[in-house]
């Protein structure tokens, strides 16, 4: 149980209990979830799997909270269960994606999917989609190409305006991730993946959801002045970019790529249905067109060994980035996936309105 703390919205002393949930049985019901509202089989199965990686990865502000979320956007029309993405454009290294608002993960995977088969074929390739619903973890395609032997990048805008600008106040821009990963040898899987804003929105969500402050260096609420209520974002407040104007400029990067260059909806547009857009942009390499594949991993495991062995300094440790993700799924294979207790009521509730027994998984 974690501590009480006072929340301006109710005014009273509230508790949030956690519950830890084993990684199988989200995997069942979520499938089950998505299958009852239209999707086949494996599609469904895919789209929880997202879901349940970001959760074991400890990356919860796009784990399976998002059951409940998807489904009223497909309750909304929002999200097209059967939708299809398709080429709009293409050369031998290019292509450029109309996802037809089907799941955001599957035109995300057909992107990076595609990607990786043209880098394969011709050294580079870069690849975008518009037309998008929300992709969840960026780093779970970043990844699946780098397990193939490519390096991959990934460029999302969310249409979504969550965050101000660096100098600025108000909300104008999404939390714009990026993502970078590249194939191993013996090492650890080398990824980078986080959003431009000091934190994904999602996270904000998740200390709402456990009743938990934020650190004040998170967030701006309505005046402009630091809070750490995790509320404020909802009364009018807004995030802030990332190490000052560095994070600003890559959130720029990740708007120009993942909306402008691809055609899809920008933060500031008006326009404000669908709910949560991501226009995206992948770049793959194929290190044989270069070093070479065997030779990259082994002279990047040397990097990392080098990396590893410097003296950290007192209480810190020296980490490869993607690190930390890996420990915390290895821990949570083990002894399950930790949920607020409110998120898994509304899993369960969901999954009784759509007709399911949850006790059967």
């Amino acid at each position: 149980m974690s501590d009480p703390i006072l929340t301006p919205l109710y005014n009273q002393i509230i508790f949030m209990d956690m519950i830890t949930i084993q990684s199988d049985r989200l995997k069942k019901i979520g499938t089950e979830i998505f299958k009852a509202q239209g999707m086949s089989d494996e599609r469904a199965a895919f789209i929880a799997e997202t879901l349940v990686e970001a959760s074991l990865t400890g990356h919860d502000s796009h784990g399976v909270s998002y059951y409940v979320r998807y489904s009223e956007r497909i309750k909304d029309g929002f999200i097209d269960p059967e939708g299809e993405p398709a080429i709009a454009k293409e050369t031998p290294t290019t292509a450029l994606i109309d996802g037809r608002w089907a799941p955001g993960q599957i035109t995300a995977f057909r992107a990076i999917e595609t990607a990786v088969e043209k880098a394969k074929a011709h050294s580079v390739s870069a690849v975008g989609a518009y037309n998008c619903n929300h992709i969840g973890r960026v780093g779970y395609y970043t990844d699946w190409a780098a397990q193939r032997g490519v390096v991959a990048m990934m460029f999302v805008n969310v249409g979504h305006p969550a965050a101000t600008v660096h100098g600025g106040k108000g909300k104008v821009f999404g939390t714009n991730p990026l993502s970078v990963a590249v194939p191993t040898g013996e090492s650890k899987p080398f990824l980078v993946d986080y959003a431009t804003s000091v934190v994904a929105e999602g996270k904000v969500t998740v200390a709402r959801s456990k009743g938990e402050k934020i650190p004040t260096h998170w967030t701006r609420d309505k005046d402009g002045k630091a809070t750490d209520d995790p509320w404020a974002i909802k009364q009018g407040g807004w995030l802030l970019p990332f190490g000052s104007y560095k994070g600003y400029c890559l959130q720029l990067v990740s708007e120009l790529l993942g909306a402008v260059l691809t055609g899809s909806r920008t933060g500031p547009d008006p326009q404000k249905t669908p709910p949560s857009t991501n226009g995206v942009f992948a770049i793959a390499i194929n290190p044989e067109a270069f070093a070479g594949l065997d030779e990259f991993t082994r002279n990047a495991d040397e990097l990392f060994a080098h990396v590893k062995a410097v003296e950290p300094e007192p209480g810190a440790r020296v980490l490869i980035p993607g690190e930390p993700e890996w420990e915390t799924k290895e821990k949570r294979m083990e002894e399950g996936i930790p949920l607020p207790e409110e998120a898994w009521d509304g899993i369960v509730s969901l999954a009784r309105e759509l007709g399911l027994d949850p006790d059967r998984y």
